[in-house]
């Protein structure tokens, strides 16, 4: 007999996904006392269950609608019903590759840009070691991928993983101590300057 499905395990797929577009902004308001994150980090990212689906898209149309705007534009109008469209494409959390293709350290997230805007993807997609996929993931909601590259401050992994296998970073010979202050990233500015307004409440 297989043992059960353990919980709480991440399966790598999008970037935040779980912990910044699951998240509670104070803007879903269909599931405003519901965490989505740890019952999403239970299902299977290629087959979800039908009992919080509605809950997840709400959270998703909501939480997209307000990251996209934080630019002071919208480029991912919401469809009529209310749907963002993204929303489906981060609700399916899992990586899409094309061994076909040649690899690119910052291919995170070209498959998908060019299957919404029409045209052929030229990379394998997926992830790499040294790819700021979580900048290219915030460009990619609050952009549209049409606009400069939004910073979460921390460009680059202390120390970068090598180019061969196994594709390990050497030691880092300068670790992070007790009290180190950290830059606040431009996000969090962005979502404090929404919050202030009253768009949003965490």
């Amino acid at each position: 007999m297989p043992s059960p499905k353990p919980a709480f395990v991440s399966d790598a797929g999008g970037v935040g996904v779980k912990n910044q577009l699951l998240a509670e902004l104070g803007v879903d308001t269909v599931n405003r006392d519901l965490d989505l994150r740890e019952l999403y980090n239970q299902e299977d990212a290629f087959q979800l269950a039908p009992n919080y689906l509605g809950a997840y898209r709400a959270r998703l149309n909501a939480n997209l609608a307000v990251l996209d705007g934080i630019d002071g534009k919208i480029d991912c109008p919401l469809q009529p019903d209310g749907t963002h469209p993204l929303t489906e494409l981060y609700l399916a959390d899992y990586q899409v590759v094309d061994v076909a293709k040649p690899y690119a350290e910052d291919s995170y997230l070209e498959i998908e840009q060019a299957l919404l805007q029409g045209r052929a993807h030229a990379t394998c997609g997926g992830r790499s070691l040294n790819d700021d996929a979580l900048d290219a993931n915030l460009t990619f909601y609050v952009t549209g991928g049409n606009g400069p590259r939004i910073s979460d401050g921390v460009d680059q992994a202390t120390l970068r993983a090598s180019d061969s296998f196994p594709y390990l970073a050497p030691p880092n010979l300068d670790p992070a101590v007790a009290g180190r202050v950290l830059v606040p990233s431009k996000v969090a500015d962005q979502l404090a300057v929404i919050e202030e307004a009253g768009l949003v409440t965490r």
